[in-house]
């Protein structure tokens, strides 16, 4: 934050964790790009708005077919393309952007925005905050091809704080708008997440006020699949119970869970004991 508390940044190098999303998903090309900026984004969302709350966000094509990012509060992230569906997903022409968190009151906050076609992520996110958080912000978001689907993924958001007057408005402005894309920076002075904040801010005097760890990463879990299978049919779950081990793939991270007949059978009694 700018020691006159007028602006709040928050930076974000993705690129390890955009890797491993995409390894999972097992996408690259200009739509591994995609999804690598969808997740940055999501960081970025989080942090900004909701730090202690999963973050998701969905990049729906024209025909609903969609690229969604999970940003967890313990740092995890993850992402999929086009869930449940084997169509591929558009990466030209208009798009929406959705939002979504859970409240502190419970209830499921929705923000959706039309991106229109050649507007990127960069766009459509300070609409979205704009709109739905009523946040002036500055952003900037890119993926750029390389090894493992992107060479490097991060982002920023500058956000204008109540005590910001217009001579600091306009500095802040002018400086933005001579700084380096993004792009460059991120194979530049802002290789790392600390590194991007201090360019960003580097005429301004700042404190750095946290660090958030992030990686790829999943809920997914034995004892989750199992849950999920539990909700079928009572008697599809029988079926079940008298064939094979079912192979079990997390269709976010690709972690192959085999549940064995015993395995569900045990896990059935255990529940409904303690029910």
């Amino acid at each position: 934050m700018t020691m006159d508390g007028a602006f709040r940044l928050i930076a974000a190098v993705t690129t390890d964790t955009a890797r491993g999303a995409l390894a999972a998903q097992a996408t690259g090309d200009d739509l591994g790009l995609r999804l690598a900026e969808l997740l940055t984004a999501a960081v970025l969302v989080r942090e900004t708005t909701q730090p202690t709350r999963r973050v998701q966000m969905v990049w729906r094509d024209r025909r609903g077919r969609s690229l969604v990012a999970d940003a967890l509060p313990d740092g995890l992230n993850r992402g999929l393309v086009n869930p449940g569906e084997d169509a591929p997903v558009a990466t030209d022409g208009a798009h929406l952007l959705q939002v979504n968190y859970t409240l502190l009151n419970g209830s499921l906050h929705q923000g959706v925005v039309a991106v229109a076609d050649g507007d990127d992520i960069s766009t459509a996110l300070m609409q979205y905050m704009k709109q739905s958080e009523q946040i002036v912000s500055m952003i900037a978001v890119t993926a750029l091809p390389g090894p493992g689907g992107v060479r490097a993924v991060g982002g920023y958001v500058v956000q204008l704080l109540p005590e910001a007057t217009k001579e600091v408005i306009a500095a802040m402005t002018d400086h933005l708008g001579n700084l380096e894309p993004i792009a460059n920076l991120l194979e530049g002075r802002g290789r790392t997440a600390a590194e991007l904040a201090r360019v960003v801010f580097e005429p301004f005097e700042h404190a750095e006020l946290a660090t958030s760890p992030l990686r790829f990463g999943c809920t997914c879990s034995e004892v989750r699949v199992m849950t999920s299978i539990l909700t079928l049919p009572s008697e599809e779950v029988d079926k079940m119970l008298g064939g094979d081990p079912l192979e079990v793939r997390c269709d976010a991270c690709g972690q192959m869970y085999s549940i064995t007949p015993d395995m569900l059978r045990s896990f059935r009694a255990a529940r409904t004991r303690s029910s």
